[in-house]
């Protein structure tokens, strides 16, 4: 019996108009089944386990692609605050986004749920205020929105709820403020300028003046600009924490509503709490005597690359105030179905965060946390490690050493928060913590380098070549032509033309990931699409 197949029976990958495969060479889409071996034109009879044993030529070692391919975020087994790493991966799972979106996304909702009144004491000269910039970068369409409302939810609840205890106290301020206006205006239009008529006005001004209306809590915002974070952070004691699904603050603080000159001054000063005065044009000059910001951004990566093109985005330090993530994408491998949030898992987690929130928002001064000695042994092992690395002319993260020097006080900051979401009345930051803190840095430097590279402007030249590489492991191709590398990878930004895609391969030619196969006789018109047979550890390692 004679079958038209429209996959190739052995590898399962689609054929060729022509019938050929595109994995195999097989040159026939023309097959007899014959009990569990498969016969093709050209080629002995064979299951497609004994093709796929078949021995494998000897090839040379491949060359890794890159130094710097981006490290995955540590595995959560095992690791503290174990309520918390449930949260990530459950959020992971049900919205089938990657964990490290989730996980920069929780950092910056416990910071925001601190509101600055922690503080860790690292030295006598050393302190870190517990503010996070955090931004991860996915594409459009990777259901940032809600996964960032899921995970921010029980800090909005704690907003809410504290905004409904304090409602009635604002009312009857707010109605004592307008009694008293209208006090002083009533004198007023007396026109009396007797000593006493003049004095009984200064009384009644003083009480105007001395009626304080507080504002209504609130914990986070949304893109704001300057002007209004301001406004916002001194209602609010000079703390705030701005969560985003988009891109937008980083358009504001280019300039987007200051005719392109850029306003960094209070979102520099914020992420240490270093004092900020705020001018205004027609208003009152705002005072911040130590305001504390934290913002968590998911944004998409085009974003990011836009960035080198801020006016003083990079001298100014702000891009490395930031903790990046730039995970692959999931799209394409996704489950269609997956579990959502199982209800104890996001209990713990809500619990835990809107413990913290209502702990630290109802002390009026800020606590003073501090390291113990086997934390800070931890933490210099990690500094004396790390500096050799920055070395302007040797270390390997000289490019980015802006970046790198902050990044000890990062890992306190996040050792703190892993310390409070766990217990926040606690006011030492434990061994434990830090160890937990410090083994994201591999993590956090790999994604570091990725995003200023992104944002430099200047991607590796051998990002064609990575990407066709990881291709290969998807498909688990062990050949194939270029004309199905265009059909597939066509869609991304560099495969502008069959050329781009010759360059990638070449590219991996000459690093061994690729050999030129032998070539099919030309049947016909046109050019032939060369095949290439794929070395066996493209399908086996990720590059």
């Amino acid at each position: 019996m004679t079958t038209t197949y429209s996959d190739c029976p052995v590898c399962g990958v689609g054929l060729d108009p022509d019938g050929s495969c595109w994995n195999c060479a097989t040159a026939s889409h023309d097959a007899v089944q014959v009990n569990d071996s498969v016969h093709l034109a050209g080629v002995a009879a064979a299951t497609p386990a004994e093709i796929r044993a078949a021995p494998i030529p000897d090839w040379p070692t491949p060359e890794p692609i890159a130094k710097t391919a981006k490290t995955r975020l540590p595995a959560s087994d095992r690791r503290e605050p174990a309520r918390l790493w449930r949260m990530v991966d459950a959020v992971a799972e049900a919205y089938q986004v990657p964990r490290a979106l989730a996980f920069l996304l929780v950092l910056a909702i416990l910071a925001a749920s601190v509101g600055g009144r922690r503080r860790v004491r690292v030295a006598p000269d050393w302190t870190e205020v517990l503010a996070l910039y955090t931004a991860a970068a996915v594409p459009s369409g990777e259901r940032k929105s809600p996964v960032l409302a899921a995970l921010s939810a029980p800090l909005l609840a704690v907003e809410r709820e504290l905004a409904e205890k304090m409602a009635p106290e604002v009312a009857s301020q707010r109605a004592l403020r307008d009694l008293r206006a209208a006090a002083v205006e009533k004198i007023k239009r007396k026109g009396d300028t007797s000593p006493a008529a003049i004095a009984e006005l200064e009384d009644a001004v003083r009480d105007l003046e001395t009626t304080v209306v507080p504002a209504i809590p609130r914990l986070l915002a949304d893109d704001s600009t300057p002007e209004a974070m301001a406004r916002l952070m001194a209602e609010q004691g000079g703390r705030l924490g701005v969560l985003s699904a988009e891109g937008g603050l980083f358009s504001t603080l280019a300039g987007r509503y200051s005719s392109g000159i850029p306003n960094l001054d209070l979102v520099l000063k914020a992420w240490s709490g270093d004092f900020c005065r705020v001018d205004r044009i027609s208003r009152d000059t705002i005072t911040l005597t130590e305001p504390v910001l934290s913002i968590g951004l998911a944004v998409q990566p085009d974003i990011l690359a836009t960035l080198a093109e801020g006016k003083n985005f990079r001298g100014s330090g702000l891009l490395a105030r930031f903790l990046y993530a730039i995970p692959d994408s999931l799209v394409g491998s996704r489950t269609v179905d997956p579990e959502p949030v199982p209800e104890q898992v996001a209990a713990e987690y809500a619990e835990a965060v809107a413990t913290l929130a209502r702990t630290v928002h109802t002390g009026a001064d800020t606590v003073e946390m501090k390291l113990t000695e086997p934390a800070r042994a931890v933490l210099n092992s990690f500094r004396q490690d790390l500096e050799p690395r920055l070395h302007p002319d040797y270390g390997d993260l000289a490019n980015i050493a802006d970046w790198s020097n902050k990044l000890p006080g990062q890992l306190v900051r996040i050792a703190a928060l892993f310390t409070l979401f766990s217990d926040p009345t606690g006011v030492e930051v434990g061994e434990r913590a830090m160890r937990e803190a410090v083994s994201l840095a591999p993590y956090l430097i790999s994604h570091a380098v990725a995003a200023f590279e992104l944002m430099s402007g200047r991607r590796s030249p051998l990002e064609p070549a990575r990407a066709v590489l990881r291709w290969i492991g998807r498909k688990r191709l062990t050949s194939f032509t270029v004309r199905q590398a265009w059909r597939d990878l066509s869609g991304q930004t560099w495969a502008t033309d069959t050329d781009a895609i010759r360059e990638a391969l070449a590219d991996l030619v000459d690093l061994g990931w690729l050999r030129l196969a032998a070539q099919p006789e030309q049947r016909g018109p046109g050019r032939p699409s060369e095949r290439y047979e794929v070395h066996p550890l493209a399908t086996k390692e990720k590059p």
